[in-house]
Protein backbone atom coordinates (compact mmCIF):
# COMPACT_ATOMS: atom_id res chain seq x y z
CA UNK A 1 0.00 0.00 0.00
CA UNK A 2 2.80 2.42 0.92
CA UNK A 3 4.67 1.51 -2.28
CA UNK A 4 1.63 2.32 -4.44
CA UNK A 5 1.35 5.79 -2.81
CA UNK A 6 5.04 6.48 -3.52
CA UNK A 7 4.64 5.39 -7.16
CA UNK A 8 1.55 7.62 -7.52
CA UNK A 9 3.41 10.68 -6.18
CA UNK A 10 6.33 9.91 -8.47
CA UNK A 11 3.93 9.78 -11.47
CA UNK A 12 2.39 13.13 -10.50
CA UNK A 13 5.82 14.69 -10.28
CA UNK A 14 6.79 13.30 -13.68
CA UNK A 15 3.59 14.63 -15.23
CA UNK A 16 4.27 18.06 -13.77
CA UNK A 17 7.75 18.15 -15.19
CA UNK A 18 6.48 16.98 -18.62
CA UNK A 19 3.77 19.65 -18.65
CA UNK A 20 6.27 22.27 -17.61
CA UNK A 21 8.61 21.28 -20.41
CA UNK A 22 5.78 21.23 -22.96
CA UNK A 23 4.71 24.75 -22.06
CA UNK A 24 8.28 25.97 -22.25
CA UNK A 25 8.70 24.51 -25.73
CA UNK A 26 5.38 26.02 -26.88
CA UNK A 27 6.40 29.39 -25.54
CA UNK A 28 9.75 29.22 -27.30
CA UNK A 29 8.14 28.32 -30.63
CA UNK A 30 5.64 31.20 -30.35
CA UNK A 31 8.45 33.57 -29.45
CA UNK A 32 10.43 32.48 -32.47
CA UNK A 33 7.40 33.12 -34.76
CA UNK A 34 6.60 36.54 -33.30
CA UNK A 35 10.19 37.58 -32.96
CA UNK A 36 12.02 38.95 -30.10
CA UNK A 37 9.89 41.76 -28.77
CA UNK A 38 11.23 41.77 -25.26
CA UNK A 39 11.80 45.27 -23.93
CA UNK A 40 13.48 45.67 -20.54
CA UNK A 41 10.63 45.33 -18.10
CA UNK A 42 8.01 45.90 -20.92
CA UNK A 43 6.08 42.63 -21.24
CA UNK A 44 3.95 41.55 -18.30
CA UNK A 45 4.42 37.90 -17.34
CA UNK A 46 1.25 35.89 -16.59
CA UNK A 47 0.85 32.62 -14.80
CA UNK A 48 -1.16 29.81 -16.43
CA UNK A 49 -2.95 26.81 -14.89
CA UNK A 50 -3.26 23.56 -16.85
CA UNK A 51 -6.09 21.15 -15.72
CA UNK A 52 -6.20 17.58 -17.05
CA UNK A 53 -9.17 15.19 -16.61
CA UNK A 54 -8.38 11.43 -16.71
CA UNK A 55 -11.28 9.17 -15.73
CA UNK A 56 -12.54 9.99 -12.19
CA UNK A 57 -9.28 11.90 -11.41
CA UNK A 58 -8.31 15.49 -12.34
CA UNK A 59 -4.77 16.96 -12.27
CA UNK A 60 -3.87 20.66 -12.06
CA UNK A 61 -0.39 21.88 -13.10
CA UNK A 62 1.07 25.39 -12.54
CA UNK A 63 2.86 26.34 -15.77
CA UNK A 64 5.90 28.63 -15.79
CA UNK A 65 5.69 32.35 -16.74
CA UNK A 66 5.49 33.22 -20.41
CA UNK A 67 8.79 34.12 -21.93
CA UNK A 68 10.75 32.67 -19.09
CA UNK A 69 12.71 30.58 -21.55
CA UNK A 70 14.24 32.75 -24.32
CA UNK A 71 16.94 30.48 -25.54
CA UNK A 72 15.57 27.55 -27.60
CA UNK A 73 18.76 25.63 -27.25
CA UNK A 74 18.98 22.82 -24.76
CA UNK A 75 20.54 23.88 -21.50
CA UNK A 76 22.88 21.95 -19.39
CA UNK A 77 21.75 20.76 -16.02
CA UNK A 78 21.97 23.59 -13.53
CA UNK A 79 22.48 26.36 -16.25
CA UNK A 80 21.01 29.84 -15.61
CA UNK A 81 17.94 30.82 -17.67
CA UNK A 82 16.21 34.20 -18.01
CA UNK A 83 16.71 36.39 -15.00
CA UNK A 84 19.14 34.17 -13.18
CA UNK A 85 16.66 31.32 -12.31
CA UNK A 86 17.86 27.74 -12.56
CA UNK A 87 16.17 25.38 -15.05
CA UNK A 88 15.07 22.94 -12.30
CA UNK A 89 14.09 25.59 -9.78
CA UNK A 90 10.45 25.44 -8.65
CA UNK A 91 7.91 27.74 -10.25
CA UNK A 92 6.89 30.68 -8.12
CA UNK A 93 3.67 29.97 -6.25
CA UNK A 94 4.32 26.24 -5.94
CA UNK A 95 3.92 25.08 -2.35
CA UNK A 96 6.29 22.19 -2.57
CA UNK A 97 5.74 18.46 -2.77
CA UNK A 98 2.71 16.80 -1.25
CA UNK A 99 2.56 15.88 2.43
CA UNK A 100 3.18 12.22 1.65
CA UNK A 101 6.47 13.19 0.01
CA UNK A 102 7.52 15.25 3.02
CA UNK A 103 6.79 12.24 5.34
CA UNK A 104 8.95 9.86 3.37
CA UNK A 105 12.16 8.51 4.80
CA UNK A 106 15.48 10.02 3.51
CA UNK A 107 16.28 6.83 1.57
CA UNK A 108 13.01 6.90 -0.33
CA UNK A 109 13.40 10.67 -1.02
CA UNK A 110 16.83 10.08 -2.47
CA UNK A 111 15.40 7.32 -4.66
CA UNK A 112 12.62 9.68 -5.79
CA UNK A 113 15.07 12.50 -6.51
CA UNK A 114 17.19 10.11 -8.57
CA UNK A 115 14.13 9.03 -10.56
CA UNK A 116 13.14 12.71 -11.09
CA UNK A 117 16.67 13.50 -12.16
CA UNK A 118 16.65 10.70 -14.70
CA UNK A 119 13.26 11.87 -16.00
CA UNK A 120 14.54 15.44 -16.29
CA UNK A 121 17.56 14.26 -18.22
CA UNK A 122 15.28 12.23 -20.53
CA UNK A 123 13.08 15.28 -21.08
CA UNK A 124 16.12 17.43 -21.77
CA UNK A 125 17.28 14.95 -24.35
CA UNK A 126 13.79 14.93 -25.88
CA UNK A 127 13.77 18.73 -25.92
CA UNK A 128 17.13 18.81 -27.58
CA UNK A 129 15.96 16.39 -30.27
CA UNK A 130 12.84 18.51 -30.82
CA UNK A 131 14.93 21.67 -31.15
CA UNK A 132 17.13 19.97 -33.71
CA UNK A 133 14.02 19.21 -35.83
CA UNK A 134 13.13 21.74 -38.47
CA UNK A 135 10.00 23.69 -38.81
CA UNK A 136 6.61 23.96 -37.27
CA UNK A 137 5.51 20.50 -38.32
CA UNK A 138 8.36 18.92 -36.46
CA UNK A 139 7.58 21.01 -33.36
CA UNK A 140 3.91 20.00 -33.62
CA UNK A 141 4.88 16.37 -33.94
CA UNK A 142 7.20 16.72 -30.99
CA UNK A 143 4.46 18.41 -29.02
CA UNK A 144 1.98 15.67 -30.04
CA UNK A 145 4.43 12.96 -28.94
CA UNK A 146 4.84 14.67 -25.58
CA UNK A 147 1.07 14.84 -25.18
CA UNK A 148 0.75 11.15 -26.11
CA UNK A 149 3.40 10.29 -23.57
CA UNK A 150 1.60 12.38 -20.99
CA UNK A 151 -1.72 10.64 -21.75
CA UNK A 152 -0.04 7.27 -21.44
CA UNK A 153 1.42 8.23 -18.07
CA UNK A 154 -1.98 9.54 -16.96
CA UNK A 155 -3.59 6.22 -17.96
CA UNK A 156 -0.89 4.41 -16.03
CA UNK A 157 -1.57 6.57 -12.99
CA UNK A 158 -5.30 5.93 -13.34
CA UNK A 159 -4.72 2.17 -13.49
CA UNK A 160 -2.46 2.43 -10.49
CA UNK A 161 -5.12 4.34 -8.58
CA UNK A 162 -7.73 1.75 -9.58
CA UNK A 163 -5.39 -1.00 -8.46
CA UNK A 164 -4.88 0.94 -5.22
CA UNK A 165 -8.67 0.98 -4.65
CA UNK A 166 -8.88 -2.76 -5.32
CA UNK A 167 -6.01 -3.43 -2.96
CA UNK A 168 -7.70 -1.24 -0.35
CA UNK A 169 -10.93 -3.27 -0.77
CA UNK A 170 -9.01 -6.53 -0.49
CA UNK A 171 -7.23 -5.19 2.57
CA UNK A 172 -10.63 -4.37 4.11
CA UNK A 173 -11.80 -7.93 3.42
CA UNK A 174 -8.59 -9.33 4.92
CA UNK A 175 -9.06 -7.05 7.94
CA UNK A 176 -12.66 -8.29 8.32
CA UNK A 177 -11.46 -11.88 8.13
CA UNK A 178 -8.74 -11.12 10.67
CA UNK A 179 -11.34 -9.57 12.98
CA UNK A 180 -13.60 -12.61 12.49
CA UNK A 181 -10.75 -14.99 13.26
CA UNK A 182 -9.75 -12.79 16.21
CA UNK A 183 -13.31 -13.00 17.60
CA UNK A 184 -13.28 -16.78 17.07
CA UNK A 185 -9.94 -17.02 18.82
CA UNK A 186 -11.31 -14.92 21.71
CA UNK A 187 -14.36 -17.24 21.95
CA UNK A 188 -12.06 -20.27 21.85
CA UNK A 189 -9.84 -18.67 24.51
CA UNK A 190 -12.95 -18.11 26.66
CA UNK A 191 -13.98 -21.75 26.16
CA UNK A 192 -10.44 -22.86 27.00
CA UNK A 193 -10.57 -20.70 30.12
CA UNK A 194 -13.88 -22.29 31.17
CA UNK A 195 -12.55 -25.79 30.46
CA UNK A 196 -9.40 -24.89 32.42
CA UNK A 197 -11.58 -23.87 35.36
CA UNK A 198 -13.50 -27.16 35.14
CA UNK A 199 -10.24 -29.08 34.99
CA UNK A 200 -8.96 -27.15 38.02
CA UNK A 201 -12.12 -28.06 39.93
CA UNK A 202 -11.79 -31.72 38.91
CA UNK A 203 -8.11 -31.62 39.89
CA UNK A 204 -9.10 -30.19 43.27
CA UNK A 205 -11.67 -32.97 43.74
CA UNK A 206 -9.07 -35.58 42.74
CA UNK A 207 -6.62 -34.03 45.21
CA UNK A 208 -9.22 -34.24 47.98
CA UNK A 209 -9.93 -37.87 47.12
CA UNK A 210 -6.20 -38.62 47.15
CA UNK A 211 -5.92 -36.98 50.57
CA UNK A 212 -8.84 -39.08 51.84
CA UNK A 213 -7.20 -42.21 50.42
CA UNK A 214 -3.93 -41.29 52.12
CA UNK A 215 -5.81 -40.88 55.40
CA UNK A 216 -7.57 -44.23 54.85
CA UNK A 217 -4.24 -45.88 54.02
CA UNK A 218 -2.72 -44.49 57.21
CA UNK A 219 -5.57 -46.00 59.23
CA UNK A 220 -5.14 -49.31 57.42
CA UNK A 221 -1.43 -49.23 58.18
CA UNK A 222 -2.24 -48.68 61.85
CA UNK A 223 -4.62 -51.66 61.78
CA UNK A 224 -1.98 -53.77 60.07
CA UNK A 225 0.50 -52.79 62.74
CA UNK A 226 -2.01 -53.75 65.41
CA UNK A 227 -2.60 -57.11 63.70
CA UNK A 228 1.15 -57.65 63.46
CA UNK A 229 1.49 -56.96 67.16
CA UNK A 230 -1.35 -59.43 67.87
CA UNK A 231 0.31 -62.02 65.65
CA UNK A 232 3.54 -61.51 67.54
CA UNK A 233 1.66 -62.09 70.79
CA UNK A 234 0.09 -65.25 69.38
CA UNK A 235 3.47 -66.48 68.20
CA UNK A 236 4.82 -65.91 71.66
CA UNK A 237 1.88 -67.88 73.05
CA UNK A 238 2.59 -70.67 70.57
CA UNK A 239 6.18 -70.74 71.64
CA UNK A 240 5.02 -70.93 75.24
CA UNK A 241 2.65 -73.78 74.33
CA UNK A 242 5.49 -75.52 72.54
CA UNK A 243 7.62 -75.24 75.65
CA UNK A 244 4.75 -76.67 77.69
CA UNK A 245 4.39 -79.55 75.24
CA UNK A 246 8.08 -80.25 75.48
CA UNK A 247 7.78 -80.25 79.24
CA UNK A 248 4.83 -82.64 78.98
CA UNK A 249 6.83 -84.91 76.69
CA UNK A 250 9.63 -84.95 79.19
CA UNK A 251 7.20 -85.78 81.96
CA UNK A 252 5.71 -88.56 79.82
CA UNK A 253 9.19 -89.92 79.21
CA UNK A 254 9.75 -89.95 82.95
CA UNK A 255 6.39 -91.70 83.43
CA UNK A 256 7.31 -94.29 80.79
CA UNK A 257 10.57 -94.98 82.52
CA UNK A 258 8.64 -95.42 85.78
CA UNK A 259 6.24 -97.82 84.03
CA UNK A 260 9.14 -99.82 82.65
CA UNK A 261 10.53 -100.18 86.14
CA UNK A 262 7.12 -101.23 87.41
CA UNK A 263 6.92 -103.75 84.54
CA UNK A 264 10.19 -105.26 85.64
CA UNK A 265 8.81 -105.56 89.13
CA UNK A 266 5.62 -107.12 87.73
CA UNK A 267 7.62 -109.70 85.84
CA UNK A 268 9.35 -110.67 89.00
CA UNK A 269 5.99 -111.20 90.62
CA UNK A 270 4.47 -113.18 87.73
CA UNK A 271 3.52 -116.07 89.95
CA UNK A 272 1.47 -113.83 92.21
CA UNK A 273 -0.21 -112.27 89.17
CA UNK A 274 -1.18 -115.68 87.78
CA UNK A 275 -2.80 -116.57 91.07
CA UNK A 276 -4.63 -113.26 91.03
CA UNK A 277 -5.79 -113.90 87.47
CA UNK A 278 -7.24 -117.26 88.45
CA UNK A 279 -9.15 -115.60 91.26
CA UNK A 280 -10.45 -112.95 88.87
CA UNK A 281 -11.62 -115.58 86.39
CA UNK A 282 -13.55 -117.31 89.13
CA UNK A 283 -15.16 -114.01 90.07
CA UNK A 284 -16.09 -113.35 86.44
CA UNK A 285 -17.76 -116.74 86.10
CA UNK A 286 -19.73 -116.09 89.23
CA UNK A 287 -20.83 -112.67 87.93
CA UNK A 288 -21.89 -114.15 84.61
CA UNK A 289 -23.95 -116.69 86.44
CA UNK A 290 -25.64 -113.97 88.44
CA UNK A 291 -26.37 -111.86 85.32
CA UNK A 292 -27.88 -114.81 83.51
CA UNK A 293 -30.29 -115.28 86.38
CA UNK A 294 -31.50 -111.66 86.27
CA UNK A 295 -33.39 -109.66 83.55
CA UNK A 296 -31.24 -107.14 81.57
CA UNK A 297 -32.67 -104.02 79.78
CA UNK A 298 -30.89 -103.41 76.43
CA UNK A 299 -31.32 -99.70 75.68
CA UNK A 300 -29.99 -98.30 72.37
CA UNK A 301 -29.55 -94.67 73.51
CA UNK A 302 -30.53 -92.17 76.19
CA UNK A 303 -33.87 -91.50 74.49
CA UNK A 304 -34.91 -95.11 75.14
CA UNK A 305 -33.88 -94.67 78.77
CA UNK A 306 -35.85 -91.41 79.03
CA UNK A 307 -38.92 -93.04 77.52
CA UNK A 308 -38.54 -95.93 80.01
CA UNK A 309 -39.20 -93.43 82.80
CA UNK A 310 -35.67 -92.47 83.84
CA UNK A 311 -35.64 -88.65 83.96
CA UNK A 312 -32.52 -88.18 86.09
CA UNK A 313 -29.25 -87.23 84.44
CA UNK A 314 -26.44 -89.69 85.13
CA UNK A 315 -24.59 -92.83 84.01
CA UNK A 316 -26.43 -95.53 82.07
CA UNK A 317 -25.44 -98.61 80.07
CA UNK A 318 -26.52 -98.81 76.44
CA UNK A 319 -26.01 -101.51 73.81
CA UNK A 320 -24.70 -100.33 70.47
CA UNK A 321 -24.95 -102.42 67.31
CA UNK A 322 -21.99 -104.80 66.71
CA UNK A 323 -20.49 -104.01 70.11
CA UNK A 324 -20.84 -107.05 72.42
CA UNK A 325 -20.21 -105.26 75.67
CA UNK A 326 -22.47 -102.51 77.04
CA UNK A 327 -21.19 -98.96 76.75
CA UNK A 328 -21.42 -96.71 79.79
CA UNK A 329 -22.57 -93.23 78.83
CA UNK A 330 -23.72 -90.02 80.51
CA UNK A 331 -27.35 -89.10 79.72
CA UNK A 332 -28.55 -85.47 80.03
CA UNK A 333 -32.23 -85.68 80.92
CA UNK A 334 -32.75 -81.95 81.55
CA UNK A 335 -31.38 -79.88 78.64
CA UNK A 336 -34.00 -78.95 76.00
CA UNK A 337 -36.39 -81.75 76.96
CA UNK A 338 -33.77 -84.39 77.87
CA UNK A 339 -32.85 -87.67 76.19
CA UNK A 340 -29.36 -86.44 75.15
CA UNK A 341 -26.38 -88.83 74.95
CA UNK A 342 -23.22 -86.84 75.83
CA UNK A 343 -20.19 -87.99 73.80
CA UNK A 344 -17.83 -85.06 74.52
CA UNK A 345 -17.43 -83.00 77.69
CA UNK A 346 -14.77 -80.57 78.92
CA UNK A 347 -14.83 -78.22 81.90
CA UNK A 348 -11.61 -78.35 83.97
CA UNK A 349 -8.73 -79.66 81.81
CA UNK A 350 -8.28 -82.82 83.91
CA UNK A 351 -8.12 -85.10 80.84
CA UNK A 352 -5.46 -84.75 78.17
CA UNK A 353 -7.07 -84.57 74.71
CA UNK A 354 -3.77 -84.73 72.82
CA UNK A 355 -4.36 -88.33 71.73
CA UNK A 356 -3.70 -90.66 68.81
CA UNK A 357 -6.08 -91.82 66.09
CA UNK A 358 -6.73 -95.14 67.88
CA UNK A 359 -7.53 -93.43 71.19
CA UNK A 360 -10.02 -91.08 69.50
CA UNK A 361 -11.51 -94.11 67.74
CA UNK A 362 -12.00 -96.18 70.95
CA UNK A 363 -12.65 -93.29 73.36
CA UNK A 364 -11.07 -92.09 76.59
CA UNK A 365 -11.84 -90.19 79.79
CA UNK A 366 -14.48 -90.52 82.51
CA UNK A 367 -18.21 -90.28 81.70
CA UNK A 368 -18.74 -88.38 84.96
CA UNK A 369 -15.83 -86.02 84.20
CA UNK A 370 -14.14 -85.02 80.99
CA UNK A 371 -14.76 -87.60 78.29
CA UNK A 372 -14.59 -88.58 74.59
CA UNK A 373 -16.99 -91.47 73.90
CA UNK A 374 -15.20 -92.74 70.79
CA UNK A 375 -15.65 -92.29 67.02
CA UNK A 376 -16.52 -95.92 66.34
CA UNK A 377 -19.31 -96.06 68.95
CA UNK A 378 -20.66 -92.72 67.70
CA UNK A 379 -20.61 -93.96 64.09
CA UNK A 380 -22.53 -97.15 64.97
CA UNK A 381 -25.02 -95.13 66.98
CA UNK A 382 -25.72 -92.83 63.98
CA UNK A 383 -26.56 -95.91 61.89
CA UNK A 384 -29.70 -96.48 63.99
CA UNK A 385 -31.53 -93.54 62.37
CA UNK A 386 -31.50 -89.79 61.88
CA UNK A 387 -29.96 -88.01 64.87
CA UNK A 388 -29.72 -84.36 65.92
CA UNK A 389 -26.57 -82.75 67.31
CA UNK A 390 -26.42 -80.14 70.08
CA UNK A 391 -23.27 -78.27 71.18
CA UNK A 392 -23.32 -76.49 74.57
CA UNK A 393 -20.71 -73.71 75.04
CA UNK A 394 -19.75 -71.50 77.99
CA UNK A 395 -17.13 -68.75 78.18
CA UNK A 396 -15.18 -67.46 81.17
CA UNK A 397 -17.58 -64.51 81.59
CA UNK A 398 -20.50 -66.86 82.32
CA UNK A 399 -22.20 -66.58 78.91
CA UNK A 400 -23.77 -69.89 77.86
CA UNK A 401 -24.91 -70.53 74.28
CA UNK A 402 -25.67 -73.48 72.03
CA UNK A 403 -25.60 -74.63 68.40
CA UNK A 404 -28.09 -77.27 67.24
CA UNK A 405 -28.14 -79.23 63.96
CA UNK A 406 -31.22 -81.15 62.79
CA UNK A 407 -29.18 -83.67 60.79
CA UNK A 408 -26.12 -85.41 62.24
CA UNK A 409 -24.30 -88.28 60.60
CA UNK A 410 -20.83 -89.78 61.10
CA UNK A 411 -19.30 -92.03 58.44
CA UNK A 412 -17.12 -95.06 59.23
CA UNK A 413 -13.37 -95.33 59.60
CA UNK A 414 -12.88 -96.08 55.89
CA UNK A 415 -14.27 -92.57 55.21
CA UNK A 416 -12.12 -91.01 57.98
CA UNK A 417 -15.21 -90.59 60.21
CA UNK A 418 -16.52 -87.78 58.00
CA UNK A 419 -19.00 -85.52 59.81
CA UNK A 420 -22.16 -84.13 58.20
CA UNK A 421 -24.10 -81.52 60.22
CA UNK A 422 -26.95 -79.56 58.62
CA UNK A 423 -29.96 -77.49 59.64
CA UNK A 424 -28.19 -75.05 61.95
CA UNK A 425 -29.98 -73.03 64.64
CA UNK A 426 -28.99 -71.62 68.00
CA UNK A 427 -27.42 -68.70 69.84
CA UNK A 428 -23.68 -69.33 69.24
CA UNK A 429 -23.42 -67.00 66.26
CA UNK A 430 -25.39 -66.12 63.17
CA UNK A 431 -23.90 -69.02 61.26
CA UNK A 432 -22.40 -72.37 61.96
CA UNK A 433 -18.78 -72.91 62.94
CA UNK A 434 -18.97 -76.44 61.52
CA UNK A 435 -18.84 -77.04 57.78
CA UNK A 436 -22.06 -78.51 56.37
CA UNK A 437 -20.60 -80.37 53.38
CA UNK A 438 -18.66 -83.00 55.34
CA UNK A 439 -15.24 -82.92 57.05
CA UNK A 440 -12.82 -85.76 57.78
CA UNK A 441 -11.45 -86.29 61.29
CA UNK A 442 -7.73 -85.61 61.89
CA UNK A 443 -5.31 -86.38 64.72
CA UNK A 444 -1.62 -85.56 65.15
CA UNK A 445 -0.66 -88.99 63.80
CA UNK A 446 -3.18 -89.05 60.92
CA UNK A 447 -3.64 -85.86 58.86
CA UNK A 448 -6.92 -85.78 56.91
CA UNK A 449 -7.53 -82.03 56.70
CA UNK A 450 -7.80 -79.95 53.51
CA UNK A 451 -4.74 -77.80 54.20
CA UNK A 452 -2.02 -78.70 51.66
CA UNK A 453 0.81 -76.83 53.37
CA UNK A 454 0.09 -77.53 57.05
CA UNK A 455 -1.10 -80.12 59.56
CA UNK A 456 -3.92 -78.61 61.52
CA UNK A 457 -3.93 -81.29 64.25
CA UNK A 458 -0.27 -80.55 65.04
CA UNK A 459 -0.64 -76.78 64.84
CA UNK A 460 -3.99 -76.45 66.66
CA UNK A 461 -3.52 -79.61 68.84
CA UNK A 462 -6.08 -82.34 69.56
CA UNK A 463 -8.28 -84.38 67.22
CA UNK A 464 -11.09 -82.63 65.30
CA UNK A 465 -12.92 -82.17 62.00
CA UNK A 466 -10.52 -79.40 60.94
CA UNK A 467 -11.22 -79.09 57.22
CA UNK A 468 -8.59 -76.34 56.39
CA UNK A 469 -7.87 -75.61 60.07
CA UNK A 470 -11.50 -74.47 60.22
CA UNK A 471 -13.59 -72.28 62.48
CA UNK A 472 -13.77 -74.54 65.53
CA UNK A 473 -11.83 -77.01 67.69
CA UNK A 474 -13.42 -78.19 70.95
CA UNK A 475 -10.62 -80.71 71.63
CA UNK A 476 -7.75 -78.19 71.74
CA UNK A 477 -5.52 -77.23 74.65
CA UNK A 478 -7.38 -76.27 77.84
CA UNK A 479 -6.37 -72.80 79.14
CA UNK A 480 -7.51 -71.45 82.48
CA UNK A 481 -8.81 -67.94 83.12
CA UNK A 482 -6.20 -65.27 82.37
CA UNK A 483 -4.39 -67.43 79.86
CA UNK A 484 -7.30 -68.01 77.49
CA UNK A 485 -6.82 -64.90 75.33
CA UNK A 486 -4.97 -65.05 72.00
CA UNK A 487 -4.80 -68.85 72.04
CA UNK A 488 -5.27 -70.19 68.51
CA UNK A 489 -4.73 -73.78 69.72
CA UNK A 490 -7.28 -73.55 72.56
CA UNK A 491 -10.95 -74.59 72.76
CA UNK A 492 -12.51 -72.29 70.18
CA UNK A 493 -15.82 -71.69 68.43
CA UNK A 494 -15.22 -68.88 65.93
CA UNK A 495 -18.71 -67.38 65.59
CA UNK A 496 -19.13 -67.24 69.38
CA UNK A 497 -15.95 -65.65 70.77
CA UNK A 498 -13.64 -65.46 67.79
CA UNK A 499 -10.64 -67.47 66.55
CA UNK A 500 -8.29 -67.00 69.51
CA UNK A 501 -10.53 -67.17 72.62
CA UNK A 502 -10.30 -70.42 74.60
CA UNK A 503 -13.68 -71.37 76.20
CA UNK A 504 -14.29 -72.61 79.76
CA UNK A 505 -16.57 -75.62 79.08
CA UNK A 506 -18.14 -77.55 76.21
CA UNK A 507 -20.52 -80.50 75.77
CA UNK A 508 -21.52 -82.35 72.59
CA UNK A 509 -24.62 -84.58 72.65
CA UNK A 510 -26.96 -86.40 70.25
CA UNK A 511 -30.51 -87.75 70.29
CA UNK A 512 -32.97 -88.98 67.64
CA UNK A 513 -34.37 -86.24 65.41
CA UNK A 514 -37.99 -87.36 65.98
CA UNK A 515 -37.76 -87.24 69.80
Amino acid sequence: MRGIQLLTMLLIGCLWVAGHASRERGGRLRSQRRGKTAVGGGVEKKRRLQRLQQGPCSYTFILPELGALSDPRPLAEGAVVGRGAQRDAPTPGWEGPPTELRRMSPGKLQHLESAMRNTSQWLQKLEASLQLGAGRKGARLQHQAVQDQTATMLELGSSLLSHNVQQTHKLSLVEAKVLNKTSRIEVQLLENHLSTNRLEKELLLQTNQINRLHHHNSRLEQKVQMLESQQRGQLEDLKEGKNQLQAMVKSQMVAMESLERQLMVARRNSTALQMTQAQLMASVHSLLTMMSSTTVHRWRDCTDIFKAGHSTSGLYDIYITNISQPVQVYCDMETSGGGWLVFQKRFDGSVDFQRTWREYKMGFGDPLGEQWLGLEALHRLSLLGQYSLRVELRDWEGNQVYSQYDLFNLAGESHRYRLVARGYSGTAGRQSSLSSHGMAFSTPDQDNDNCDTCKCALMLTGGWWFEACGLSNLNGMYYSLGQNIRKVNGIKWHHFRGPSYSLQSTAMMVRPYDF
